[in-house]
């Protein structure tokens, strides 16, 4: 029966063989469109000197719970795989009705231009997952490039190289060239240094934006605040009257009339008589007022005057107390973007 198969999930191979020609590199998982079945592939890479013309190798697929679902050898027959080649991608080593959790595989012999070469005594060596770049660095990289693949770090390591589309080429490959995204080693690699230098230097032109901005606020604020305390002291300055000046002053008489309730009632007819200075008592809403129409010297005051609205915060004021509140939590994201693209780039250099 015909049917098309589609991915299902793939995992690329965290280790590689040391020494050998033969480099094992991802197990992928495809389901039939009309059966629904579940077929194993594997991919491999000649990185040897010579053709490769077959090989075998002995598999073992498992299912969530561990239980051996299929155990067999494989043989990739008629190969003509030259140096840097991948193949077995579409060769499906085993079908299954089950899900398929797991897949080991070992090597067992390749065919060098014919000649058999025994794989089992090469050594497997574990491979540190590849880092991931940020979801925006990546994307600038790509459109760079033109590849969408690249979303890892490029590395070195001790056994290779990581190429940023997340590929790993042995020493023994002894290529520059990605065998799976087809790019430059080194372009990519220098591509991605101009891409974190230009975030770097983003990063720090907006801090100094930011710093810029909350200095001159603070600048603002301080301003602000030493006028306001050359008014309390001018106002202190105009109140204070001698004590012997007080007593023979029928002005401070009726100013004493009314201290006792914090506010000064001017009694010309001609005047507003509502208009007054309140004490933060009067202001917190703590006096009861006496609802008595006969009683006018306790009607609710208006705020109204030149101290009126002593207590309210200007528009500089509630700039000011915005840039503190947000100026620290987005120093220290651009901060952490900064040492981010700093590790990048140490590990991009090293």
């Amino acid at each position: 029966m015909d049917q098309n198969f589609s991915l299902m999930a793939q995992s690329r191979a965290n280790y590689y063989t040391a020494g050998s020609p033969v480099q094992f590199v991802r197990v992928e998982l495809l389901k039939g469109d009309v059966t629904g079945e579940i077929a194993v592939c594997l991919t491999f890479k000649n990185v040897g000197t010579e053709p490769l013309t077959g090989l075998v190798i002995h598999f073992k697929c498992k299912d969530a719970a561990g239980q051996v679902l299929c155990e067999d050898d494989f043989y990739y027959e008629q190969l003509n795989a030259q140096p840097g080649d991948l193949f077995g991608s579409d060769d499906a080593v085993y079908v299954s009705d089950t899900p398929v959790s797991s897949v080991e595989i070992e090597q067992d012999r390749a065919f060098l231009n014919g000649r058999g070469v025994d794989l089992r005594s090469y050594k497997r060596v574990r491979l540190q997952s590849p880092r991931m770049l940020p979801a925006s660095i990546a994307k600038t990289l790509q459109a760079r490039t033109g590849n969408k693949q690249l979303v890892c770090v490029p590395q070195d390591v001790e056994q290779g190289w990581f190429c940023a589309c997340g590929a790993f080429h042995p020493n023994e490959e002894n290529t520059q060239v990605c065998s799976e995204c087809g790019g430059d080693r080194a372009y990519i690699k220098a591509a991605l240094t101009r891409v974190l230098e230009e975030a770097r230097q983003a990063a720090e032109q907006q801090q100094r934006e930011i710093n810029a901005v909350a200095n001159g606020q603070s600048v603002a604020a301080a301003t602000a605040a030493a006028a306001q305390a050359a008014i309390e002291k001018q106002e202190a300055t105009t109140q204070f009257t001698p004590a012997a000046e007080q007593e023979n002053n029928p002005e401070m008489q009726r100013v004493r009339q009314y201290a006792a309730r914090g506010g000064i009632l001017d009694d010309d007819e001609d005047d507003d008589e509502n208009t007054r200075m309140f004490d933060t008592t009067e202001q917190s809403g703590e006096v009861d007022y006496n609802d008595d129409e006969d009683d006018e010297e306790y009607d609710p005051p208006r705020r109204r005057g030149r101290y009126a609205d002593e207590d309210e915060e200007s528009e500089d004021d509630v700039m000011a107390e915005r840039i503190i509140h947000w100026a620290p939590p987005i120093t220290a994201v651009v901060c952490a973007l900064i040492i981010a693209t700093a590790v990048i780039y140490r590990l991009l250099i090293a």
